[in-house]
């Protein structure tokens, strides 16, 4: 136990001396983060294969000299300029070398009259045959396209990558071969075959294992490497057991404790006692509960590998999945705003999982890193404490997964985040309502079998109804005017005597009563007085 605190302690000392690394996320101004290519782009930039600037191009129609240098830079192939034997490409150009590696590497092909015509616009055909010879495809799809014939140079290559799911077509049923590429679709198509390079399209999985108020979290490379990340509470430790062995797991590759509340450590006791563990990874935060104490002798006492984090720093795990730290604060004065922050991420499908960590260190994180991911596991069980409307907006998931405990006594999830999770149309999936969740990738696409949690819209208030306006009263009546009508009275008198039993001073001329007859000198008044 005195080894373990007092490596705890070297720790926490040593990394709060060191700079923090500053990885901040790359903007492009036509490539907002909202973008259908941000996460292509975003990959390929992590791969050095564009480089960061304040415009990207997306919609830009690509040259046949920027292909070959994004696919030769992909590969890995020189880029220092040459000359060539193409008449139009000598070495005083800057990409002639990536256009000599390309062609030298049979991916690119000159013209018979030895010029490469490097401003000449990509097609989509042209495309297929340059990443199928780039990445060695061989195997052919059996699917057909109406625009697309066996007599087409192109034919097979677009079989090929259709083959390798680097694209499916367009909905009509047609892939356009000669349509012209852009730098966007470009990036989307090439991103696609690097990561089936990367992880042989290996399916990696990440379990939210339903531990009622609390976290446990199982990450499964597509290696077979194994990640716990908390363990939820005691009670829920053999729940956590009995999941894990039930997805094929011997061994646990690295335990990470986010920080020491007992809802996210209890279980890993439990944990611990049934599994080989090659490294605990630990928040650094001091607590002196019975739990948080009774974990750090059983690390002891089985001489597990210890270790306090830095942000900034990537968990060794698996070669082909990358665990950032985007959040290490052991002196952070709240357990919560301590929790390890990580990103994990496979292929170009990311997963955010950000403990309790509250809105102050949410803001951090997002002006010193990349926090746009595919999927977020929402800080502190759906707590407003976490999850703050420009940070949601900066994540922007796909879907989002909410670890709470069903009729919790704290409200969780809190309305507010629910909302905003919904206003950027992140699926939100619920362990108290699905259960354990599990996310499928093969780092380009992915897919849950979670019922998606229905999130119902606030309906506005009804507009109040208007106050009806007073129906205005009729003027009071001027006997005098000769033009008033009595109600009920007759409009036909025999003689003048029988009229001013109504009409005493007699009718003018309009009103309904008024005959000639009465009006014996002609001056419009009937029966006058």
């Amino acid at each position: 136990m005195k080894k373990i605190v007092l490596l705890a302690l070297a720790a926490i000392l040593v990394f709060s001396l060191m700079p923090l690394k500053n990885v901040e996320a790359a903007v492009y101004s036509d490539v907002p983060n909202s973008h259908r290519f941000y996460d292509d782009v975003t990959y390929l930039l992590e791969n050095g294969v564009v480089g960061k600037h304040t415009h990207f191009g997306v919609n830009k129609l690509i040259t046949r000299e920027e292909a070959a240098v994004m696919i030769a830079k992909s590969l890995g192939l020189d880029g220092k300029p040459t000359n060539t034997k193409f008449k139009d490409v000598n070495a005083s150009s800057p990409w002639s070398g990536y256009i000599n590696s390309a062609v030298q590497a049979g991916i690119i092909s000159g013209y018979p009259d030895g010029s490469y015509k490097p401003k000449e616009i990509v097609t989509r055909g042209q495309m297929a045959i340059f990443l199928s010879r780039a990445f060695n495809l061989t195997q052919e799809s059996s699917k057909t396209f109406k625009d697309i014939s066996p007599n087409m140079a192109a034919y097979p290559y677009i079989k090929r990558i259709v083959a390798a799911n680097i694209t499916v077509g367009n909905l009509d049923g047609t892939y356009k071969p000669n349509d012209k590429l852009t730098k966007g679709q470009l990036t989307a198509f090439l991103a696609r075959a690097l990561v089936i390079q990367e992880t042989g399209n290996k399916q990696a999985k990440v379990h939210f294992i339903n531990v009622g108020q609390g976290d446990s979290i199982l990450i499964q490379s597509g290696n077979g490497k194994n990640m716990l990340i908390d363990g939820g509470t005691k009670s829920q430790g053999a729940k956590v057991v009995s999941f894990l062995k039930s997805k094929g797991v011997t061994k646990l590759d690295v335990v990470v404790a986010t920080h020491p509340d007992a809802d996210h450590i209890g279980g890993l006791i439990s944990v611990l006692n049934n599994f080989s563990v090659g490294k605990f990874i630990d928040s650094g935060k001091a607590h002196t509960t019975d739990t948080y104490l009774e974990l750090l002798q059983l690390i002891d006492a089985k001489n597990i590998p210890f270790e306090v984090p830095k942000a900034g720093q990537n968990l060794a795990f698996d070669n082909v999945m990358d665990v950032q730290v985007l959040n290490a604060a052991p002196n952070a004065s709240d357990n919560n705003d301590a929790s390890l922050v990580l990103r994990a991420k496979y292929g170009k499908v990311s997963f955010l999982l950000t403990g309790d960590a509250g809105t102050s260190i949410e803001n951090a994180m997002t002006t010193k890193y990349e926090v746009k991911s595919t999927y977020l596991k929402a800080g502190h069980h759906g707590s407003n404490t976490s999850s703050s409307a420009t940070f949601i907006n900066a994540v922007r998931p796909a879907g989002t997964v909410l670890s709470y405990g069903k009729d919790n006594s704290y409200g969780h999830p809190h309305k507010e985040v629910l909302t905003r999770l919904n206003n950027v149309k992140s699926k939100v999936y619920s362990t108290a309502l699905a259960g354990d969740i599990t996310v499928t990738t093969d780092g380009n696409s992915h897919s849950t079998t979670a019922k998606q949690m229905v999130i119902e819209t606030p309906k506005p208030a009804p507009a109040p109804k208007p106050t009806p306006k007073p129906t205005p009263k009729p003027p009071a009546p001027d006997f005098g005017s000769g033009l008033y009508v009595i109600p009920g009275a007759p409009t036909s008198f025999k003689n003048c005597t029988e009229m001013r039993k109504y009409y005493p001073i007699g009718v003018k001329q309009g009103h309904p009563a008024y005959q000639s007859k009465h009006d014996r000198d002609k001056d419009g008044w009937a029966c006058e007085a």
